[in-house]
């Protein structure tokens, strides 16, 4: 595997950044995109994610630090020092998905609480549950680093969560504790389609910044029904980001820098071009074996189409057949029963399940959100529109907007480097969609140039 070189704009300043709570990398891959930043720390506690973080955010030999450590229990000053380490005495930006939720278990008390931020009122509010320790952790790296803007991206709840009996408190204390450490604020929910993302994800964003006022990006793509008057972008769909790929990917074997991986048709579109950038056909297009109990449920399924719609659809036939029965001397109950044991009724459709379970993403609109399960049929939009098999590493990478050359490091032998789906698929569920962080960098490299000193 080759790494790609990193490529800066001539005459503009590079600026650094620093990841928490990294994962993979997208937030990170999307700062690289923009071509002005320098991805210069990283850190999770998942071995594979931060081994592919530091994979991909490698360039001319030279790495980022990557420390897999829980946050918690790093003390600020060592933060410090690595930074320093990479020349970064200063820092230009910290991004990172805090969860509401701990990695583990362990209370705050069990916890370093050497870096407590006293005196600040929406500080002290937050202490008071433990679900936030990793919110107030980022928070105290705030205030140790002191960078210049601070880039925050959750789940769209983390804006409307109640805290202390109000709608929003969380995101309203981390505001309050972000302006009293002299940061200028502004948030908001952002849909990655609007900013050139094939799928539907909406993501909560705090962006502050010392320098003075900020605001979020504005999209540059829209529903294509409402961009009568507006110059957007219509949003990218399933087939532009996808098509190209080959369309019967191996089981559970790595695809890639081999004679037989072909792209099936050229880059016609933007987006297929952006994604097919480093000239090399991707690793990681691979699929899981499902049983074949999966793929009778999928076989019937059409793109687009809900659960609900379905199975309606399937009673309706099923209904038709039972009755043609009972008309030749059948009682109902024996026709069913005959049906079942031929498998020419499925029992599942009788079934109710989430609306989107089992379902096929449709060609002409952007995928619904790809999360850590898209590994599992049953649980979301993440069957192939036309094939009986789910989608591939690759393909979910494609919808959450990761160039082909992003590899997705999966297992600590070099010979199963892309094979084991479920960890691929949980890193890529899990990250921030490359091109809305390229648009939040992009808004960013602006205002630091704007009060570059």
């Amino acid at each position: 595997m080759t790494r790609p070189k990193q490529v800066g704009f001539r005459n503009h300043p590079t600026y650094t950044v620093a990841e928490l709570f990294c994962g993979c990398g997208g937030f990170s891959r999307g700062f690289e995109l923009a071509r002005r930043f320098r991805v210069v720390f990283g850190n999770d506690v998942k071995e594979f994610a931060l081994r592919t973080f530091e994979f991909n955010h490698t360039h001319d030999g030279t790495a980022p630090v990557v420390l897999r450590q829980d946050i918690r229990t790093v003390p600020d000053g060592d933060i410090a020092r690595l930074l320093e380490s990479k020349g970064v005495s200063s820092l230009d930006c910290l991004i990172g998905g805090p969860p509401c939720q701990g990695f583990s278990q362990m209370r705050r008390s069990e916890a370093r609480r050497g870096s407590k931020i006293v005196g600040f009122g929406g500080y002290n509010k937050l202490d008071q549950d433990a679900r936030n320790d990793l919110v107030l952790r980022f928070l105290e790296v705030v205030a140790a680093l002191k960078p210049k803007v601070v880039v925050i991206e959750n789940v769209p709840q983390f804006l409307s969560h109640f805290h202390d009996g109000k709608r929003g408190g969380i995101a309203q204390q981390v505001e309050e504790v972000l302006q009293e450490l002299g940061y200028q604020v502004a948030c908001g929910i952002l849909n990655a389609a609007d900013f050139g993302v094939p799928q539907l994800r909406l993501r909560a964003v705090i962006i502050a910044s010392r320098l003075g006022a900020i605001a979020l990006p504005v999209p540059t793509h829209g529903e294509p029904d409402e961009l009568s008057g507006w110059k957007g972008k219509p949003w990218v769909t399933v087939r532009e980001a996808i098509e190209d790929l080959p369309p019967d990917p191996p089981l559970h074997e790595p695809l890639g820098n081999s004679e037989a991986s072909q792209f099936v048709k050229p880059a016609g579109n933007p987006f297929t071009k952006q994604m097919r950038r480093s000239g090399s056909f991707p690793l990681n297009h691979v699929t899981r074996r499902y049983k074949p109990r999966i793929l009778e449920i999928i076989a019937q399924m059409r793109p687009g189409e809900t659960w609900d719609e379905a199975s309606e659809r399937m009673r309706k036939r099923f209904a038709v057949l039972i009755e043609k029965a009972v008309t030749k001397g059948e009682s109902e109950a024996q026709a069913r029963r005959r049906l079942e044991a031929e498998g020419t009724i499925q029992r599942v459709f009788y079934k109710r399940y989430y609306w989107s379970a089992y379902t096929r993403l449709d060609w002409s609109r952007p995928a619904l959100t790809i999360t850590a399960n898209a590994n599992f049929l049953g649980s979301g939009r993440f069957t192939h529109p036309e094939l009986n098999r789910g989608i591939t590493m690759r393909e979910a990478a494609r919808l959450q907007s990761f160039d082909d050359a992003f590899t997705f490091v999966t297992s600590a032998s070099e010979k199963r480097l892309t094979e084991n789906i479920g960890v691929g698929m949980d890193m890529i569920g899990e990250a921030v969609p490359p091109l809305l962080a390229k648009a939040l960098a992009d808004t960013i490299a602006v205002h630091l140039d704007k009060h570059r000193r």
